[in-house]
């Protein structure tokens, strides 16, 4: 699954609890669905974030992996070898 598709799904689930709301006729109902897509339309929110965050730390692990490796340090002093990225 994409991080658009999950971001999508997400919308797609606090529009759901949004309309659950709506429909309920206990008060503690209703406010749990409009609690539960409040928190999944932040979450879709955050989705693209966390992903561009991500991307940049890949980045800049690859540019220190470069680094390194021109530089002429064994990735065995470093203790990376037995990590996996």
């Amino acid at each position: 699954m994409t991080d658009e598709q999950c971001a999508a799904m997400h919308r797609l689930l606090a529009d759901y609890h949004r309309n659950l709301a709506r429909e309920a006729l206990l008060d503690v109902v209703q406010q749990y669905h409009a609690d539960l897509a409040q928190r999944l339309a932040d979450e879709a929110a955050q989705i693209p974030r966390r992903a561009a965050t991500l991307e940049r730390l890949r980045e800049l692990e690859q540019q220190k992996t470069q680094a390194l490796a021109t530089s002429g340090v064994p990735r065995s002093h470093l203790g990376e070898d037995k990590r996996q990225v």
